[in-house]
């Protein structure tokens, strides 16, 4: 098996004639390395695939929600272009500019990502909204209720809800420092910055559906953060990432959103602008969307995880280093709801993140553990 990683060189060279060295890599010193036996995995099975009961549909008039504009399938901005699309299209840039990783290299990727109200002012104030919310009594008065992750103090106290700050921020500048001195193999630096921001892209298509509630435009961040702007049949960051493995999973994501935006349709805020302001069935329905984009969210991202697993095997060298550097950012974001979901697979995966040489048959564990734990939606 040979695989593109992570945007690198191919894995191995193409299959010829030529004997065993057509299948081997290189290390870092350029020296000729060999992957690991080839690991079999079983198909993703998306055969159960179906959307619950009180999940929005669109276009489904017997689902539970009222007729709304997104019923056609795309999604209707609630106000103007969010500016979370900008922050998208950086990404991109900042890995087109990284596919050759010199040093200038990072430090041109290093100034998009540190543009004015760029993505680094958002992920240094990201929630993992999965977490506890920050007790009151902990708020911090310099900052608003909903940028209490701003506080250096609560940073330190609430690491698990404070992510951005956190432990996505050092990674992605560690990331930057390491590229830019030139210190170690590039390509690591540059997995673990792409594996990072996928991280972020993933809270903030949840976080962003959550404060939908309060700040109706919101709802257009959660779209902008998972798309990068586009409607079901485009998307570039996390969603591209997602739909190139599973159109299913990428339509369940889009279905979520879009019940949020459709509850903000039926609910409008004006007249409801805080979640006490709801009548029963209206928190009924926020609840069930929240849960539907959630649902879906922990699917097409295990998906992704999966895919990586997968391609491991392909890999020596460096890459290696890079690939597994890759999994140990990205893979551990699974371990709460794992954890949540009282699994029995969960201690598999934690120990997979940790696994410094994992063999064949480590990678097939991991993936049969992340198939258990995350099944895809089903009604």
């Amino acid at each position: 098996m040979c695989a593109l990683v992570l945007g690198l060189a191919p894995a191995c060279e193409g299959e010829d004639d030529s004997g065993d060295d057509a299948n081997m890599g290189e290390d870092d010193g350029g020296e000729a390395c060999e992957p690991m036996p080839e690991a079999t995995f079983a198909a993703a099975d998306e055969s159960t695939c179906a959307p619950a009961a009180t999940d929005f549909v669109p276009g489904n008039d017997s689902d539970p929600y009222p007729a709304c504009m997104v019923d056609d399938g795309t999604y209707h901005l609630v106000a103007d272009t969010p500016s979370s699309i900008a922050r998208v299209e950086a990404f991109e840039t900042m890995m087109d500019l990284l596919a050759d990783p010199t040093s200038d290299a990072f430090v041109m990727a290093r100034t998009e990502y540190a543009l004015d109200e760029g993505l680094e002012s958002r992920v240094l104030r990201r929630e993992d909204l999965h977490y506890p919310a920050i007790p009151m009594s902990d708020f911090d008065p310099d900052f608003e209720d909903d940028k209490q992750c701003s506080s250096l103090t609560n940073v330190g106290k609430y690491p698990d809800r404070c992510a951005g700050p956190a432990k996505i921020s050092p990674i992605i500048d560690a990331a930057f420092v390491a590229g830019i001195d030139e210190d170690g193999a590039p390509e690591i630096a540059v997995a673990q910055i792409d594996a990072a921001v996928m991280w972020f892209l993933f809270l903030s298509t949840y976080k962003e559906a959550n404060t939908c509630i309060t700040k109706a435009k919101d709802c257009d961040s959660s779209w902008a953060y998972y798309t990068g702007g586009f409607d079901r049949a485009g998307g570039i960051g996390l969603s591209e990432e997602v739909r190139a493995l599973s159109d299913m999973a990428h339509e369940r994501i889009f279905d979520g959103f879009s019940a949020v935006r459709c509850w903000r349709e039926a609910y409008p805020i004006e007249e409801y602008p805080t979640r006490d302001d709801l009548p029963e069935e209206g928190e009924r329905l926020l609840s069930d969307a929240l849960e539907q984009l959630d649902n879906a969210l922990w699917y097409g991202y295990a998906r992704l995880v999966r895919d990586r697993i997968e391609q491991h095997d392909a890999v020596c060298g460096v890459e290696a280093e890079a690939s597994l550097a890759w999994l140990q950012i990205a893979g551990p974001v699974l371990d709460f709801e794992a954890g949540e979901r009282g699994a029995a697979e969960a201690s598999t995966l934690a120990a997979f993140w940790n696994n410094e040489a994992p063999t064949a048959a480590d990678l097939e564990g991991a993936v049969a553990a992340i198939d258990a734990i995350f099944p895809c939606p089903q009604g």
